[in-house]
């Protein structure tokens, strides 16, 4: 189980008084979707949608936490920087933030000042989660060239064509951000019909639960990069071959979240000239965030949650000393050690501990604190890997995670980041290289011919 460990600190300009100081932390996955049925003045909608929580922890960082009647008590806040640290247990089963149109994995962590007399005043910020998905662990199939090919006939009848026919071949089946996938396709034209356009496209496929049954469901596609290819003419055959650079992107998730999953496709679609529907064929990928290696011996002894920590509370918009990087605290270790301190009562829901510490101290202090906390990245055993950067998804519209809140300082727009790497990538030209052996070279995406083409 990792930790999330962060600094909330308020700048008051004069002095303040209010009821409480509170600390909210939340990490959810929620669905939701309307469907219209019948005709008419019978014509009806109806909603559907879930919902899943993996952290919901309130704490009182100042005030008291059980008070009968909130207006007996009042805090005053002082002139001045006020830092409280915190830190709180992320569950290994936490799936990996993602932002799509009918579902969301969000984490937020919320300051609110409780004022009974008046409104409340909150500061909402959004982070990111990486559930670690390391393809060396995965099914071995990922390592291996993959196929996938169909066939389509024009007319019937005494009129019925030969038979179009394609296939689509890929090195291997497992990625992660930054790598290349050699998309090669080889069309057999044996009709009279001209193929004027070819598209190749990394597609996300996205399958959003309305629970307790599977039935009800709300699919959505996502193009997250494509390219084109000129068209073939008749009575031949040709081999084309494709780069598709995959950018950042959530990974592959089919088992954590309940509600929500993530699969991915690389689909080739031909559209032929005339009345006739374009012919798509698809072969499914898994889309990671640790490549394929060579063979390691070591099995894995946990599985592991991953994330990145926004820097600290700052209205001012300014990034705090401790994550000048812009990445923050990153921790993946099941066992990771959680800040343990004293001072102020928690409140535990769900089963989430959450505890947290006034400091006297300045933000250099806690700097010190977090990274003697933080264990090495998941990639640190991997000598040879560069460490990746974080990117936004860009086929990914950012959430609203402040849609509902009046009184809110925080950030509205929130979009997570994602690794991205800049290794070698499978070629080809080299699919019996199923060990690892291919990746070297300083070219990230060596062996792959841009959009090369051979007549056969």
């Amino acid at each position: 189980m990792g930790a999330y460990s962060q600094s909330v600190r308020i700048k008051a300009g004069i002095s303040k008084f209010f009821s409480c100081i509170r600390l909210e932390i939340g990490g959810f996955a929620h669905t939701h979707w309307s469907e219209s049925r019948g005709i008419g003045n019978k014509r009806r909608k109806r909603h559907y949608g879930g919902h899943e929580d993996y952290i919901k922890s309130e704490t009182d960082l100042l005030g008291c936490e059980e008070v009968l009647n909130p207006l007996d008590q009042t805090t005053q806040i002082m002139p001045g920087i006020h830092t409280f640290t915190f830190a709180c247990n992320l569950p290994h089963n936490c799936p990996t933030s993602f932002e799509g149109y009918y579902g969301h994995i969000r984490y937020m962590v919320k300051v609110v000042l409780i004022r009974p007399w008046k409104w409340n005043q909150s500061y909402t910020k959004g982070f990111t989660v990486l559930k670690v998905l390391d393809l060396n662990y995965e099914s071995p199939v990922l390592r291996f060239p993959c196929q996938a090919e169909a066939e389509k006939t024009f007319c019937c009848g005494p009129c019925k064509s030969q038979p179009l026919h394609m296939q689509v071949s890929l090195p291997q089946a497992g990625y992660v951000p930054g790598q290349t996938i050699a998309v090669s396709v080889l069309i057999s034209n044996e009709t009279n019909k001209k193929i004027t356009e070819i598209l190749v496209e990394l597609v996300m496929r996205i399958t959003n639960f309305s629970p307790p049954s599977s039935i009800h469901k709300k699919e959505e596609r996502i193009v997250v990069t494509k390219t084109q290819g000129d068209g073939i003419p008749t009575y031949c055959k040709k081999l084309l071959n494709y780069p598709l650079i995959v950018p950042a992107t959530p990974p592959t998730c089919l088992n954590l979240c309940k509600i929500i999953h993530i699969a991915y496709f690389v689909e080739v679609t031909i559209k032929v000239k005339g009345l006739h529907l374009g012919h798509i064929v698809s072969a499914p990928v898994t889309v990671g965030n640790v490549p394929l290696m060579r063979v390691i011996q070591e099995q894995p002894t946990a599985k592991h949650s991953f994330n990145l920590a926004p820097p600290p509370f700052d209205k001012g918009g300014k990034e705090s000393e401790f994550s000048k990087d812009g990445t923050g605290t990153r921790t993946n270790s099941e066992s990771a050690e959680v800040f343990k301190v004293d001072g102020i009562q928690s409140r535990n829901i769900g089963g989430k501990i959450l505890e947290t510490k006034t400091l006297k101290n300045t933000l250099e202090s806690s700097n010190n604190m977090m990274e003697s906390a933080a264990p090495p990245s998941p990639w640190a055993k991997y000598t040879y890997i560069p460490l990746p950067n974080y990117e936004a998804a860009m086929h990914m519209k950012p959430g609203k995670i402040n849609a509902n809140e009046q009184h809110d300082y925080g950030e509205n727009d929130f979009a997570p980041r994602y690794p991205v790497f800049n290794i070698p990538s499978p070629s080809i030209n080299d699919v019996d290289s199923v060990d690892g052996s291919r990746f070297n070279g300083d070219n990230p995406v060596a062996g792959v011919t841009a959009k090369s083409s051979t007549w056969l």
